[in-house]
């Protein structure tokens, strides 16, 4: 039996992220910090964000999806690490690395 470290959502703490994440981001000192959050917890977590930042006065942008994409293969690779024998965070890694390859569209 392969030995699985489970990697608990943050904000919810019932959901187990090591091969289902989703990028959001939070308030830390005025500065917006990456913050890895269940898909249960995605639109809550970026709705928090977003009402922290207008009360700081600062303006709400979306995350890039290629940025996003970035940090999911950061996460993914330190998982893998962690457990290599976990085919879940294999494949999950393959399809951020593939939808990460493909090219992005130029505007006509």
């Amino acid at each position: 039996m392969c030995d699985v470290r489970v990697t608990r959502c943050p904000r919810c703490l019932a959901e187990d992220i090591s091969a289902d994440a989703h990028p959001s981001r939070r308030l830390v000192d005025g500065a917006a910090v990456p913050f890895l959050v269940c898909r249960n917890c995605f639109r809550a977590a970026e709705l928090e964000f977003r009402i922290a930042s207008d009360r700081v006065g600062l303006p709400y942008e979306q995350r890039p999806i290629r940025e996003s994409l970035r940090l999911l293969v950061d996460f993914y690779t330190a998982r893998r690490a962690e457990s290599p024998d976990d085919p879940r965070i294999a494949i999950a890694l393959d399809d951020v690395e593939r939808r990460l390859a493909i090219a992005p569209v130029e505007p006509t």
